[in-house]
């Protein structure tokens, strides 16, 4: 399982600019202004002279400056000069990855209601933001205690027997008792960790009236020893946070989980679901990051794609930058100090930034990523 990124509160979502640059041969030493031709092809100077001199060799033969050091600068090396085809895009947004478990007890009548009501508008607010949304159930069927069936568009429209419309929602059939959807979160990872995302923001939602059997610190130490890429993940819940008629027992658990992580915990005893539902659409989109992975952009017509000649490089947008080197996997990250990955080594479609270079491009509102092909591929240095 890939990194996830942290969702912060109430982050500014920035966009950044794709340049894919499909590049003839040379090799890459940095990135140097280039000169437009006004046909949308760049011609970018090579970064070597007729006569053999280099320049300075501290400065010309570094493609790894730290960030905000000095601009990139100087074209791909060589003899030859590169033709560039320069093609912006916008940066996605973070996907986001939702489950949801709700208390099946014979207690949660109308609980159990008020989320099949909600649960369709709750994430089409996050589709119309533009967010790539998964839902996740772990509630059983009508039928079987206070279950629960989604009716279209969330689900498939097969109420009451069967919703699942996978890969926007999948229903895990799974009677969860008073105190156990803590414990359903871990029994049931096997299928819910089949829909999550690399790269994705990971939520839980627990609706329930009484308190978990499980410690929080023991729940967030058990769901992170199933995989560390879970370490961001954010809890929110609707339980009971004061005494009321509804209350089998105040949701102690779930309110710290909601604290330890940035979740947010709405009081069950409101019995006013929708604008809670609202409130949690909200910290979705809100929290959205920039998402640190770009499509493997085509070569030019006539050409062939070679994962071998392609090379990444950012700018902040500020005069800073750096050249982003290439790493085998993401387990390679932890040996450099910024590096990118592809989703399939021999048959790539994505691109995918270690985890510590994601951090620095979330955090820059006017950088541009250049995907360059054509050049040998810069391994990134160790760190």
């Amino acid at each position: 399982m890939a990194q996830r990124h942290g969702v912060g509160r109430a982050i500014e979502l920035a966009w950044v600019t794709v340049a894919l640059v499909a590049a003839c041969g040379g090799d890459v030493d940095g990135r140097d202004t280039a000169a437009g031709s006004g046909n949308g092809i760049t011609t970018i100077p090579g970064g070597g002279t007729d006569d053999g001199d280099t320049g300075d060799a501290d400065d010309s033969l570094d493609p790894f400056p730290d960030v905000g050091s000095t601009p990139m600068e100087g074209g791909p090396g060589g003899e030859e000069e590169c033709a560039a085809q320069v093609t912006p895009a916008e940066n996605k947004k973070q996907p986001a990855d939702i489950i949801v478990v709700v208390d099946n007890s014979g207690s949660m009548d109308f609980e159990a209601g008020a989320v099949q009501d909600n649960l369709n508008t709750f994430s089409q607010q996050i589709v119309d933001s533009g967010i790539d949304v998964r839902v996740v159930l772990i509630s059983s069927y009508p039928g079987d205690g206070n279950g629960i069936c989604i009716d279209a568009p969330l689900g498939s429209g097969g109420c009451p027997d069967d919703d699942d419309n996978p890969p926007l929602f999948t229903h895990i059939d799974h009677g969860v008792g008073s105190n156990e959807a803590l414990q359903a979160i871990l029994a049931d990872h096997g299928q819910w960790s089949a829909v999550v995302r690399q790269g994705a923001a990971l939520h839980f939602m627990v609706v329930t009236d009484d308190e978990s059997d499980i410690e929080a610190l023991s729940f967030d130490a058990e769901l992170k020893a199933l995989d560390m890429s879970y370490a961001d993940y954010i809890f929110n819940g609707i339980v009971c946070t004061t005494e009321c008629e509804e209350t089998a027992d105040i949701g102690q658990v779930y309110i710290a989980l909601g604290m330890l992580t940035g979740g947010i915990v709405a009081d069950l005893c409101l019995q006013d679901f929708q604008p809670v539902f609202d409130q949690l659409a909200t910290e979705v989109i809100e929290g959205a990051e920039l998402a640190c992975e770009w499509d493997v952009p085509a070569p030019p017509p006539g050409e062939e794609f070679d994962p071998a000649k392609v090379n990444v490089a950012f700018d902040d947008g500020m005069g800073g930058g750096f050249e982003i080197g290439y790493v085998d996997s993401e387990a390679a990250c932890t040996d450099v100090i910024d590096g990118w990955y592809y989703d399939d080594p021999v048959a790539p479609t994505k691109i995918f930034a270690c985890a510590q270079t994601c951090q620095k491009i979330q955090g820059a509102e006017l950088a541009t990523i250049e995907i360059t092909l054509g050049c040998e591929t810069v391994p990134a240095p160790a760190g």
